[in-house]
């Protein structure tokens, strides 16, 4: 273990569980993109990364040289010396459930920022959420889309019916239906609202025995033809939204890192018909979504601004994953 970082006064100590790529590899202090949680951290005002912890004790310590902070030997060992406000989640999908259980005989923790899915069981999801209602302390789930302005600026968008009603909606992805699938799940719930009905139509084994990637057909509240499609992880990546408006044509692309806009426009060839005019192609503030992150987490303490995306939208997103994946059909959203 190496000499304690001092926390700057009046900041809330952070710490990171997890020295992987989405923890603190994917970028570093002097990229302009900000796609880590280190970075994150490191680039809000109010914060203080004071220590990473990985079970990789190489990982780790090249990670806190990295975004110059302490690693630890043991989570005890950290959670005793930091006394941390912010608990940061960032370990293998299988590992969340015992690691949450773990942070929560800290008593001292303000609030946990987790990746996402909170466990790969329902079952253990919702033993997490009696167990972190009873003691009182957030979760904060990273499904980062909701923390894109232009995202949000969107929902607002189909609140208002700016762009009249939605025609139909389609979204394709890789990876598991509970790892990545449920970026696509959540990203709709957030934008059409709650799910009224799922059917299964298609699999691919592309992640994991137990987390396949799912196909089927999806009806929102505010989307009533959506069709989830899967591709295939193993030969390469992909995650893209495209929703029809009644006046316009939006879709998410390279990852949800730019967006097309088409307005409906007079047809020039064929007189009387409208089609859609050529796509304007802008850049979302994906890469930014990591610092909204942190920033929500901060507001949430200071002034008890409403989470993003808490623990409860989690395991609704969790739910609509499992019913995907096994295959299970139905009418009207009760489980």
């Amino acid at each position: 273990m190496s000499k304690q970082k001092m926390p700057s006064k009046g900041n809330y100590k952070a710490v990171i569980i997890g020295a992987g790529r989405i923890a603190s590899q994917f970028d570093s202090l002097e990229s302009g993109e900000v796609l880590t949680h280190a970075h994150a951290f490191r680039k809000h005002p109010r914060v203080d990364l004071m220590g990473i912890l990985d079970s990789n004790k190489n990982a780790a310590r090249r990670a806190a040289k990295k975004w110059n902070c302490q690693t630890y030997d043991d989570l005890d060992t950290m959670m005793r010396k930091v006394q941390p406000d912010i608990v940061n989640v960032c370990t293998p999908d299988s590992s969340h459930f015992g690691v949450l259980l773990k942070i929560a005989h800290y008593k001292k923790t303000r609030i946990v920022i987790c990746e996402k899915p909170i466990t790969t069981n329902l079952a253990d999801t919702k033993k997490i959420v009696r167990l972190y209602d009873t003691i009182g302390i957030p979760i904060l789930v990273n499904y980062s889309r909701r923390f894109d302005a232009v995202v949000q600026k969107l929902r607002q968008s189909i609140r208002e019916n700016k762009y009249g009603g939605i025609v139909c909606a389609s979204g394709i992805y890789t990876k598991g239906i509970v790892h990545n699938g449920a970026h696509m799940i959540d990203l709709c719930r957030y934008l059409f609202g709650e799910v009224t009905s799922v059917v299964t139509t298609f699999s691919v084994p592309d992640f994991s025995h137990y987390d396949k990637s799912v196909s089927g057909c999806l009806e929102f509240k505010l989307c009533k033809q959506f069709h989830l499609m899967s591709g295939d992880e193993r030969r390469y990546s992909i995650f893209e939204i495209d929703i029809l408006f009644e006046k316009r044509r939006v879709r998410f692309i390279d990852f949800g890192f730019c967006v097309s806009i088409q307005k409906v426009t007079s047809d020039p060839r064929y007189a009387g018909y409208q089609c859609l005019g050529k796509p304007v192609i802008k850049s979302t503030s994906l890469d930014r979504a990591m610092v909204v992150l942190v920033d929500n987490a901060v507001l949430h303490l200071r002034r008890q601004s409403p989470l993003l995306c808490g623990i409860d939208d989690s395991l609704e997103t969790q739910k609509i994953c499992e019913l995907l994946l096994h295959g299970k059909k139905f009418k009207k959203y009760d489980v």
